[in-house]
């Protein structure tokens, strides 16, 4: 909680600014506030003198489209150069002609050689005609025109859509119909319930009147006209999200507002804004570079629409998920490969060592394999179809589902391969299945202390050699030359942003699986606890090296995700306790159950304590102490820019082709410079 809160307060950690600390992310902003001028007077009146600057985000596709396509118009006008600075001669290429990207380094044209149609020789840069399709041109002189018309063309869009976002939309919103309908139901219901005052139930209870209320008008105080002008407004609201996210509309429902101090920001955080739940809800905002600006304009309800579909979902697959589980476990065996025609050798293969092995080790493979796979789904999900707004929140998703994936996959296993192994005994002695099973369940111990020392033997290696990223490089420099490599390339090669970070979603869940299996099977078999204190002794030795050393996180969040691994820990500590309980009763212990029937009880008090004294307070900084920093720290906003919170898309300046280092500054050990093409809602490091 103390790390947490400097982080709130001071900062502490790898950020770019501090602007962060004094900034609210604004989501369901009404359609009125729906622009930069009307969200800062809104505030400005809440808060008089102490709003800094306000950012609604916009949906930018088409601003989005032409950047990109700017981009890549610079990264071949850059790869045209390296060209005629490594051969000597002006490139030439025909125009439409495909190119192929691999690990992010984009060929040459194909066949650039053959056919196409001649054009003039030179044609001069600020020439009004561009070459057609089809036709023969210098390379470098095309791309420098087409680079000269993009930046024009994204400094219109760009002034166009800061405009737009400082004077809002004017247009009228799809549901606008509705309006019509609520006020006229809204009326009926006020006439209807003003003469009905006496019954106390609406409006009070000081009405002396005893006349008799109409029949008709105490029908329509009975069918609650009040209720259906209540949810003619729900369904607008609700019509208004789902256009907004299908159609697109420019004004999202998703803005940023900056204060000047610490203090009101606390009291903003804190206090309901405005008389509906619903609307105006803000929380504090993350760092710039945590944000995913490409789904940062979807609306929030829409969002948490999909993410209940996909909760759903998913946990019908985590229910389903003893049927790959069973078959690994039923196919991945020394007797089922020697019934493949040519494969009957490996059952007796130096005495049948090799089917031993097979047996023990091909199927832990197989399910680490698949269980590889998951955070990938789960990372896709996230990421496009709940469309969630920053990494942070796409790692936390990634480490809820995986979690309870691995403990299905811990007590599906158990199912699988103890009490399916003994059904046959269960079923001639139907009185002994609490002996039958008490008998059976250590039998699969065996299986996840093997499992782990796969882990220690095989996972934790490949994390400290890094194999994509060792891979990924060694490809590179087999089958490209890096005289032909851009300054941009080069750059991505030896220090991918993709490689360079720590990735929660992979990592926290496989700490915890060896966690909860050490909770759950310590007491069926104490054995599993020495194994597993040896795999957390190298986890300890190779994350250490790697977090100090190599990682370079993208983003910092302050540790959003530690207390959901601390609820985690809990929880297998949880089914820890229920397991040894059950166990006991298998093992006829029914007063040793009776007593630690308490246990798990108090854990999950604990937790909910936990998260009052910890993850509550964490979420913000306290009003007492924002004061105390607003005393040391005055004018820390003359320092904030209005542009920080602004997308990047819209602050891109103009794009410019970057040279090749030579070899001996290349080679001195210093970081290859970034891009010109710099943005705001990044890191600042050029």
């Amino acid at each position: 909680l103390e790390c947490r809160v400097d982080f709130l307060a001071r900062g502490e950690g790898m950020v770019t600014s501090q602007q962060h600390m004094y900034s609210l992310i604004v989501e369901r902003i009404p359609h009125e506030l729906r622009s930069d001028r009307a969200l800062y007077d809104y505030f400005n009146r809440l808060f008089p003198q102490k709003i800094h600057s306000t950012a609604v985000v916009l949906n930018l596709p088409e601003l989005e489209r032409v950047s990109q396509k700017r981009k890549r118009v610079l990264r071949r006008l850059e790869k045209s150069m390296v060209s005629l600075e490594v051969k000597g001669r002006r490139p030439r290429h025909i125009v439409g002609r495909k190119r192929l990207i691999c690990c992010g380094i984009e060929s040459s044209p194909m066949f650039a050689s053959f056919g196409g149609k001649r054009s003039a020789d030179e044609m001069p840069v600020h020439a009004e005609r561009m070459p057609e399709k089809g036709e023969k041109v210098d390379s470098i002189n095309y791309y420098n025109r087409e680079l000269s018309v993009m930046n024009g063309k994204v400094a219109r869009m760009q002034h166009e859509k800061i405009e737009l976002a400082q004077k809002g939309n004017d247009s009228l919103r799809a549901s606008q119909w509705i309006s019509h309908a609520i006020d006229r139901v809204s009326t009926v219901a006020e006439s209807t319930l003003r003469p009905s005052q006496d019954d106390g139930l609406i409006t009070g209870f000081n009405s002396s009147s005893t006349r008799r209320k109409p029949l008709l008008l105490f029908i329509l105080d009975r069918m609650g006209v009040d209720f259906i002008s209540g949810a003619i407004n729900y369904v607008q609201q609700n019509i208004d999200e789902v256009v907004d996210s299908v159609v697109g509309v420019t004004m999202s429902s998703t803005g940023f507002i900056t204060f000047k101090d610490l203090s009101t920001l606390a009291c903003a955080v804190k206090t309901p804004l405005f008389h509906k739940p619903d609307v105006l809800v803000v929380k504090m905002a993350p760092e710039p570079r945590d944000i995913i600006w490409e789904n940062a304009h979807v609306n929030l309800g829409w969002s948490k629409g999909r993410e209940w579909t996909a909760n759903v979902l998913l946990g019908l697959g985590a229910i389903l998920w003893s049927v790959p589980v069973a078959s690994i476990q039923a196919l991945a065996t020394a007797d089922q490969i020697a019934t493949v025609p040519g494969m009957a050798w490996i059952a007796t293969l130096n005495g049948g060592d090799v089917a031993d092995f097979v047996n023990g080790y091909l199927p832990v493979v197989l399910l680490l394999t698949i269980i590889m796979i998951l955070p990938h789904i789960f990372y896709g999900v996230a990421l496009h179809y709940e469309d969630r707004k920053t990494a942070s929140d796409v790692q936390k998703s990634i480490i809820g589902r995986y979690f309870y994936y691995q403990l299905a996959n811990i007590f599906i296993t158990v199912t699988a391969g103890s009490i399916l192994d003994s059904l046959g005994e269960i079923i001639e002695h139907p009185s002994n299945i609490l002996a039958i099973l008490g008998k059976s369940l250590p039998n699969v111990v065996g299986y996840f202390a093997t499992f782990i020392m796969t882990k220690i033997l095989a996972g934790l290696p490949m994390i400290l050699l890094r194999f994509p990223s060792l891979f990924r490089i060694v490809f590179i420099k087999f089958c490209f030359r890096e005289k032909y490599l851009t300054q941009a390339e080069l750059k991505d090669m030896y220090y991918p942003r993709k490689y360079a970070q720590i990735w929660y979603g992979w990592e926290y869940p496989n700490l915890l699986l060896v966690i909860v299996i050490c909770f759950v099977y310590s007491c069926i078999s104490p054995i599993i606890l020495p194994v597993g204190a040896f795999f957390f002794l190298g986890a300890w030795l190779v994350y250490k090296n790697q977090i100090l050393l190599v990682f370079h996180p993208l983003y910092e969040s302050g540790g959003t995700m530690f207390p959901m691994a601390c609820h985690r820990t809990l929880i297998g500590l949880v089914c820890g306790q229920l397991t040894l309980i059950g166990y006991s009763i298998i093992r006829l212990g029914f007063y040793q159950a009776l007593l630690m029937f308490p246990l798990p009880l108090i854990t999950v008090k604990m937790m909910d304590v936990f998260k009052t004294l910890y993850v509550v307070p964490g979420m913000c900084i306290s009003v007492e102490q924002a004061v105390e920093l607003d005393a040391d720290q005055k004018n820390v906003y003359s320092l904030f820019s209005p542009d920080v919170y602004r997308q990047p898309v819209l602050t891109e300046r103009i794009a410019e082709p970057q040279n090749r280092w030579n070899s001996s500054a290349s080679t001195g050990g210093t970081r290859p410079g970034l891009t010109t093409l710099e943005m705001v809602g990044d890191a600042k490091v050029c």
